[in-house]
């Protein structure tokens, strides 16, 4: 006669070692570097299909006055000169592609600027404060600034001409500070102030991070139609910062249109 305990050590000893061995062996084909890899590639094809569908198809989808409503509703209460709208696109790269990066000039500014012009040419400051300059002059602003009789604060973009450069130096410790001093090399220095003002105080760079490029574009107390003249700005730029024939040009996929405090809604940003 067999002893149970001798036929209970028998009959358990094997299967347990089986099932561990067999445990460990799925574990290590799950982890495996190719399974990871292609698990990887599916998850990208998946994205990429997902982004170059139409924005139609997908249920957030709005137009954009109707997109805007809803956003306005989202921030009731709040000062509509501090809330800010905004777009956020999803930018799938391929191997070697050139990040998106550029300016925006906007028909409508973002915010509101206040610029003052050096130039030892009257008709330049003339015609600077006729284009809505808070400051322009010469070698009288300088000695003004000096004397710290001019709001700094409030000044958002300063520019000048090439014949007054050097003699900006005494106020360096004013202006500089404070972002203000022209410099070529910042490109605020001009003989063409005027066009160097239309091109720069509305203008707004841009530059893609990773998979998302997020851009404001206006506030809650812009009409309709001055988001949707921002919009078709945004989206040439954005486009054409890709130039024609590129060999490895990103995706740009999905483009979503929020507020501060709103939701997040899908439009069609390519043919806004």
């Amino acid at each position: 006669m067999f002893k149970l305990t001798n036929l209970t050590k028998v009959v358990n000893i094997k299967p347990l070692t089986s099932c561990r061995t067999f445990s460990k062996s799925l574990t290590a084909q799950n982890k495996s570097p190719q399974n990871a890899a292609k698990k990887k590639l599916k998850r990208e094809q998946l994205v990429k299909l997902k982004n170059k569908q139409a924005p139609e198809l997908h249920p957030l989808y709005m137009e954009v006055p109707t997109a805007m409503r809803y956003l306005r509703a989202a921030e009731v209460g709040q000062p509509a000169k501090k809330t800010t709208i905004s777009i956020l696109m999803t930018v799938i790269p391929d191997k070697g592609s050139t990040p998106l990066s550029g300016s925006i000039y906007f028909p409508k500014p973002i915010r509101d600027s206040h610029v003052m012009v050096f130039s030892l040419q009257p008709e330049v400051a003339e015609l600077a404060k006729e284009l809505g300059a808070s400051y322009a002059g010469g070698l009288e602003l300088i000695e003004e600034i000096k004397q710290g009789n001019v709001k700094l604060d409030s000044l958002t973009h300063a520019f000048a001409t090439p014949d007054i450069v050097k003699d900006l130096k005494v106020i360096a410790r004013q202006i500089g500070p404070k972002g203000l001093m022209p410099t070529p090399k910042k490109g605020t220095v001009s003989d063409d102030v005027p066009a160097l003002m239309r091109s720069s105080v509305g203008a707004l760079p841009f530059k893609q991070k990773s998979q998302h490029l997020s851009v404001p574009i206006g506030r809650c107390d812009f009409s309709d139609k001055e988001i949707i003249e921002n919009l078709k700005a945004a989206s040439e730029a954005i486009y054409s910062s890709q130039a024609p024939g590129t060999r490895k040009p990103n995706l740009i996929g999905q483009t979503r249109l929020s507020s501060t405090l709103g939701p997040s809604v899908l439009i069609n940003f390519k043919t806004i």
